[in-house]
């Protein structure tokens, strides 16, 4: 496992996601097919770090902070959660149909992804850190390793 957190382990899903976004942006006007592989793979892992975070964490989050789901900061994730889909789906689009003209798309995704991470990594990722035993933590990041 080698990671201890969750805030590290998490961290560093969003350092590689931001990384395959960037390479998507930059080859996309060289490379059509690479761009249209590297989509793909930005797509499967914003979702399963979604599905991480919304299956995973954040019941075990709101059950230890005793907070009431509707109104918490996990709310706040997952509404933020549904706009990253709908940019994921406006770009994959686009993909799809042979068109990596996806600026407008990627510009919105940047947008809602660098406020969100910031979110998740100064605050929310470290009160869940907080929150959970040392027992918990390994399973949580277990469960998420495979």
């Amino acid at each position: 496992m080698g990671t201890t957190t969750i805030a590290k382990f998490m961290g560093h899903d969003h350092d590689r996601l931001d990384e395959i976004f960037n390479q998507f942006h930059t080859i996309k006007k060289q490379d059509a097919q690479k761009a249209r592989a590297l989509f793909q793979e930005l797509f499967t892992g914003l979702h399963r770090h979604i599905t991480w975070e919304e299956e995973i964490l954040f019941p075990v989050f709101e059950a230890q902070a005793e907070m009431v789901r509707e109104h918490g900061p996990t709310e706040v994730m997952r509404n933020e959660h549904r706009q990253i889909k709908y940019f994921l789906e406006q770009i994959q689009t686009k993909v799809a149909e042979g068109d990596l003209r996806t600026e407008e798309g990627e510009e919105g995704l940047l947008q809602v992804l660098t406020a969100h991470n910031v979110k998740e990594e100064k605050i929310l990722y470290p009160w869940i850190d907080n929150c959970v035993s040392d027992e918990e933590r390994a399973s949580l990041l277990a469960r998420m390793e495979n």
